[in-house]
């Protein structure tokens, strides 16, 4: 059955908000079952939260794998960190009111970040992400979440997620469970319906289902951490900011992908995620350029709006160039 262009948008908009709807509530529930658990601060922020941001790309990663549309899965996952590092940290930039950064990433998370930067760059870059890739990937999130455990007090980077805005995350209740399995259900619907119309418009406009993950879905998955990162940067806390970019990329790298590769076997080219040709050739040029760029901000721990409006040109383009509009 086909379906017309406006229908189509319409219900790829309904996916996606499930998916960040669905993440946003999975993700405030885990950290009050977190709460509960009386794990730290630190560990909730650093792992519950940065897998909730990742949340809506991994379950649309699952859903693409499963059926057989796997080029939106590297697609998502570059796509994602562009957006966080251009378009997140962009905005935070802008309306930054301090002077400096405070929080320390150069001695763990930023090694965690390069790495995982490059051990994803070098997966895909023949255009294809096989399965012993994620296993490898799946094993550096286990080490980075091991380093999370054993950091000593005041080491630890600022990490926020929404429920902090509201105050810090209450115990968990029976209500918190109901939810968690309602944003399940989100996530799940959220996950199918995206992927398919992802489908239906990359047939339509004659695009590949990578760039569009690339490109729209991640721009929509990214809105709850940019609206953290403006709130907190207008307080001059841009190490909220930072540390969410570290926290995401990382996981996106490792855990995304890798977790999403494990389904490939279900898929008619088991043990192997296409990766397009786009995705290959402009997505991850900007990608490794992104993570440079990041790289010495955090070294110089002093942001300007200058570099703020030259990270969001940054990011025109290279939605321009995606979308073949430049």
């Amino acid at each position: 059955m086909e379906h017309s262009v406006v229908f189509v948008f319409l219900m790829l908009f309904v996916g996606i908000a499930l998916l960040v709807f669905g993440a946003d509530k999975f993700t405030y529930c885990a950290e009050r079952i977190g709460k509960t658990l009386k794990l730290s601060g630190f560990v909730i922020g650093a792992v519950i939260i940065s897998i909730g941001t990742c949340l809506p790309e991994m379950i649309a990663s699952i859903f693409a794998v499963l059926k057989g549309s796997t080029t939106i899965v590297a697609g998502s996952v570059i796509g994602s960190n562009i957006t966080n590092t251009f378009l997140v940290l962009g905005i935070a930039f802008l309306f930054f009111k301090g002077e400096h950064i405070k929080v320390e990433l150069i001695n763990i998370d930023i090694p965690f970040f390069i790495t995982a930067n490059a051990l994803f760059t070098f997966m895909t870059f023949r255009g294809h992400y096989k399965t012993s890739d994620g296993v490898l990937s799946l094993i550096g999130v286990a080490l980075y979440i091991w380093s999370v455990f054993g950091r000593k007090p005041g080491h630890e980077p600022e990490l926020a997620s929404e429920a902090e805005e509201e105050g810090e995350a209450l115990p968990a209740t029976m209500f918190t469970y109901v939810l968690l399995v309602a944003s399940s259900v989100m996530l799940y619907f959220g996950g199918e319906w995206t992927v398919d119309y992802i489908s239906e418009i990359a047939q339509i406009f004659h695009i590949n289902e990578g760039v569009i993950a690339g490109t729209a879905v991640s721009i929509a998955s990214s809105l709850p951490e940019l609206m953290i990162s403006y709130k907190y940067a207008r307080r001059g806390k841009l190490d909220v900011a930072l540390g969410n970019v570290v926290g995401s990329g990382i996981f996106n790298f490792f855990f995304v992908i890798g977790v999403a590769s494990l389904f490939s076997y279900f898929t008619p080219n088991p043990g192997v995620l296409l990766v397009a040709a786009d995705t290959i050739n402009k997505g991850l040029p900007v990608m490794l350029f992104g993570s440079i760029i990041f790289t010495f901000v955090v070294i110089d721990k002093k942001p300007s709006r200058y570099e703020g409006a030259m990270f969001l040109l940054i990011y025109v383009f290279y939605l321009g160039w995606m979308l073949k509009w430049l």
